[in-house]
């Protein structure tokens, strides 16, 4: 794609910030399916704000600049314009934006293509070539009656979008660390954007690296379609969800149950915490991802062998993030990981106590008990993630000390605090 710089600023080693402009014609057509699987952006979500774009292109109002990020580093030699590479070009910020543009573009191109009498046989095509836009809530039929009646398109795309002018901000040589960073900050203000997508990029190295590495283990992020399923306590041991295990292993560190929030992720630089003293002092020897990988092996284990003593119920309560958050933060307990003395050999601690729990955890479990302790704390006066949360870590706890509570006792204890 070739862009008209409009302004730029040098950060030296070939990383630039550049404001540019391009028409939409050359944009869409530089686009395939793989600018949108790009692993730090979430996927395409239904968006009554963006219904309508192509009134906004057809009166030539301009768009909200689109964030792209350029792989490699470049060398700016005529300010005026510059070339880029399309496959080295990730969407950071517009995704939703571009994919309908792209979708719309496509659809007009599929007419150019093929006479179509009535707009049932456009509909029935699309649905049949690119079942995805109806699936992903992008159009619908009263989008088709409103800009393809009989068949046939309103308004001249090619024309609308050659005339029309996009504007994006372009970062070039980022690292991994400054990108995720950089999303971070684009997410900040979006409200569409769940926290846990905020969780899933920042820690999308630590993803990439644990991903499929451990046998019979499914880490699911949001963005896939059986993040739904799995959330809902539909799943098969081995199935977690990616920013669970997060916040477990934050959980584990701080040896208290965390959850998923925005402040969360601002309390606490995981990716550069290594201070000695702090309380996040095991840090840099918990979130690597061979220990994660170990980890997680072990808590398939357990997971396994709760569905042989428990069955599906036992499947859908250890998937849960109060479990999971409770569990690791009662491992952390048990080990003392948040004082200040120094453990030695602290992976392999952790795993020797994922290990023993599993002998121990499904010794009268009782998930009859837990449950109908949970429905007389259901609608009082407490926040139920934080008790629950709670109520698992003391479980876990008491378990490897030996010295095993009721799930009555340890509701009860909680609640008289």
């Amino acid at each position: 794609m070739n862009f008209t710089i409009l302004r730029h600023k040098d950060f030296s080693n070939g990383k630039y910030w550049l404001l540019t402009e391009l028409n939409l014609f050359e944009y869409v057509e530089s686009l395939s399916e793989e600018n949108f699987n790009f692993e730090v952006q979430r996927k395409i979500v239904k968006n009554k704000y963006l219904d309508d774009l192509l009134t906004t292109i057809d009166l030539e109002e301009p768009l909200p600049n689109i964030t792209l990020a350029y792989k490699d580093g470049i060398k700016l030699t005529n300010t005026g314009s510059i070339v880029l590479d399309d496959s080295k070009l990730d969407i950071l910020d517009g995704l939703q934006r571009t994919y309908r543009l792209w979708a719309f573009w496509k659809i007009y191109t599929l007419i150019k293509k093929e006479e179509f009498t009535n707009i049932k046989d456009l509909i029935l095509k699309v649905k049949t070539t690119h079942p995805e836009f109806f699936e992903q809530g992008v159009v619908d039929s009263k989008f088709f009656k409103d800009n393809f009646p009989e068949g046939k398109s309103k308004i001249d795309f090619e024309d609308k979008y050659k005339r029309f002018q996009l504007y994006f901000t372009i970062w070039t040589n980022l690292s991994e660390y400054e990108m995720v960073r950089k999303m971070l900050i684009l997410n900040a203000g979006h409200k569409t954007v769940s926290t846990q997508h905020q969780f899933e990029i920042l820690f999308l190295s630590l993803w990439k690296s644990i991903d499929k590495k451990v046998n019979n283990v499914k880490i699911i992020r949001e963005k896939e379609t059986e993040f739904n399923i799995v959330k809902k306590g539909e799943r098969k041991p081995g199935e977690y969800i990616f920013s669970s295990i997060i916040t477990s292993l934050m959980s584990l560190v701080l040896s208290k149950p965390q959850r998923i929030s925005s402040d969360l992720i601002y309390k606490y630089d995981l990716l550069n915490e290594n201070e000695t003293n702090s309380p996040l002092q095991y840090a840099e020897n918990i979130f690597k991802a061979q220990f994660i990988t170990d980890l997680l092996l072990e808590l398939y284990n357990i997971d396994i062998e709760i569905q042989k003593q428990v069955g599906k119920e036992g499947t859908i309560w250890f998937g849960k993030d109060t479990t999971l958050n409770g569990i690791f933060a009662g491992i952390g307990l048990y080990l003392k990981i948040s004082d200040n003395s120094k453990i030695e050999n602290i992976e392999q601690e952790i795993l020797d106590a994922f290990n023993k729990l599993k002998s121990v955890i499904t010794v009268d479990l009782n998930l009859k008990g837990f449950n109908t302790q949970y429905d007389n704390v259901t609608g009082r006066s407490v926040n139920i993630g934080t008790l629950i949360r709670t109520v698992i870590m003391k479980y876990v706890y008491h378990r490897l000390e030996n010295e095993p509570l009721s799930w009555n006792q340890l509701f009860n204890q909680e609640m008289k605090k």
